[in-house]
């Protein structure tokens, strides 16, 4: 309440406040407000930009209207399209203030579209985690246009926003909470950037909690009770992370225990693997494996998907890789697609995808064991479910991975069947950006010794069930 900056996001966990703060930040500042050189009334016009219409009427309105009633003033607007609200109060100083407030919502429109002509003192982007950054870029040209100079114009004028915990491939994340400040020498200067104030409120979970003698007894534990790893660091924790939206692949990946909280390097002395996926969008992944059993995952390449890659570019890029980030390391094993070896007409002396990178990289590269989808998910779902020691994952991502991350949390995913009302999906992958170098860390693993357990297990399993089997027939027959 304290900050005066021309832009300021709030962030926080659900039911800590936000909306109403900032509601009631807005009446304050309508108040303050200088008076019109033409009639003497402090004006005050804000303009409230919301994802879409439904949420819009369902939770932004009625905490506005527990802050300023319906009744007041004159509120006009059907449900589930705009609506305005115009108040006149006095203050204590017997001037008057005309307070005007816009709801809008974006929908399916573009920013320019819905925002042109919008001529308001300030604008509110609520749960502006939902909003494209299009939206914060018109509205931050457009502040500041009432009242109108010819009354003196207003004495502040800015963007306001709140949000939650933004996923962290989301513009918010990546342009406000990484962005540097401004000046060092500002008081602000930890939270204040080229793109606002941000302020975090703490985690819900914390002694710090805000809000909590507004909200029923209990009101976090039972909003924890049965929800995601993902939805309580997110949500309540206030935490930046990923969505898990849609029917991820593998649902036993956990960020928080399978990503490291650095950069992570290769060891010297163990042999350095690497997983190839062939096609015109190929895609490699580099890895070792520790000589506890733990996997850790170092680096991805990855190509652009509107254009294709050949062989000959794709290995230029492998030792690229290998020469910045694995200087030293002498012994290297990499797999690739079964297919890749194949396809060449041997006869006009073609080679095949695997020979051609193998030979332009300077790289042994051998075919993976099975390029069937089943064996090579299990042999990454395995490590996944397996900790070497308490707290210490079988398979151990860096942070320089950020398309294996976000494919393991949300993007490699299922297809989810078109045209069907309920959350139903497709046994088949969703093919997009994700997949491929997913498809080339299950080649890496099942090579790199997870067939050969899959394999073992599933050997042991037919032999114990043949033993039973035998163990459990009678040399009688009960029949007679």
């Amino acid at each position: 309440m304290r900050v005066d900056r021309d832009v300021e996001i709030l962030n926080g966990p659900i039911g800590a406040g936000k909306t109403r703060t900032i509601f009631t930040k807005l009446i304050l500042r309508a108040a303050a407000q200088k008076p019109s050189t033409r009639d003497g009334v402090r004006k005050f016009k804000v303009c409230v930009v919301h994802a879409n219409y439904r949420q819009l009427w369902r939770s932004t309105l009625p905490s506005w209207w527990k802050l300023m009633p319906r009744d007041a003033g004159e509120f006009t607007g059907a449900e589930n399209a705009p609506a305005k609200h115009v108040v006149d109060f006095v203050l204590p100083d017997g001037s008057l203030v005309r307070f005007q407030i816009d709801f809008i919502a974006i929908g399916e429109n573009a920013a320019e579209d819905v925002m042109r002509g919008y001529e308001p003192t300030a604008f509110f982007l609520n749960e502006c985690d939902l909003l494209a950054e299009d939206v914060y870029t018109f509205a931050r040209g457009r502040v500041g246009r009432y009242p109108d100079m010819s009354e003196g114009g207003p004495s502040w004028y800015g963007v306001v926003a709140d949000c939650n915990a933004p996923e962290l491939n989301a513009w918010l994340y990546q342009r406000v909470f990484l962005d540097k400040p401004a000046d060092a020498d500002d008081p602000d200067a930890e939270r204040f950037s080229q793109y606002g104030v941000l302020l975090r409120q703490p985690s819900a979970l914390s002694p710090e909690a805000e809000n909590i003698p507004n909200l029923p007894p209990g009101y976090y534990a039972k909003q924890r009770r049965g929800q995601p790893r993902w939805y309580i660091a997110r949500m309540i924790e206030n935490k930046p992370g990923y969505s898990r939206a849609g029917k991820p692949i593998y649902p036993e990946f956990n960020d928080q225990l399978h990503v490291a909280d650095h950069i992570l390097q290769p060891i010297p002395g163990l042999a350095l693997k690497i997983g190839l996926d062939a096609g015109g969008t190929p895609a490699a992944c580099f890895g070792q494996r520790m000589p506890n059993g733990q996997w850790r995952i170092y680096r991805e390449l990855t190509t652009e998907a509107k254009s294709v890659t050949g062989a000959l570019r794709f290995a230029d890029m492998i030792a690229k890789c290998l020469h910045e980030n694995f200087e030293g390391i002498t012994e290297i094993q990499a797999w690739a697609d079964p297919s890749a070896a194949y396809g060449a007409d041997k006869h006009a002396g073609e080679a095949s995808w695997i020979e051609i990178v193998s030979a332009r990289a300077a790289l042994r590269v051998d075919p993976a064991p099975t390029n069937q989808q089943l064996p090579r998910w299990e042999a990454v779902r395995r490590p996944l479910t397996m900790l070497i020691d308490a707290g210490v994952p079988a398979l151990l991502l860096s942070p320089a991975c950020p398309v294996l991350r976000e494919g393991f949390n949300s993007g490699y995913r299922f297809r989810k069947l078109a045209g069907v009302d309920t959350e139903r999906y497709s046994t088949e992958v969703d093919k997009n950006e994700y997949s491929h170098p997913h498809d080339s860390l299950q080649y890496l693993l099942s090579a790199g010794g997870e067939d050969i357990e899959i394999r073992g297990r599933a050997a042991a399993q037919e032999q114990d069930l043949a033993s039973r089997i035998r163990d459990a027939q009678h040399d009688w027959n009960p029949l007679g």
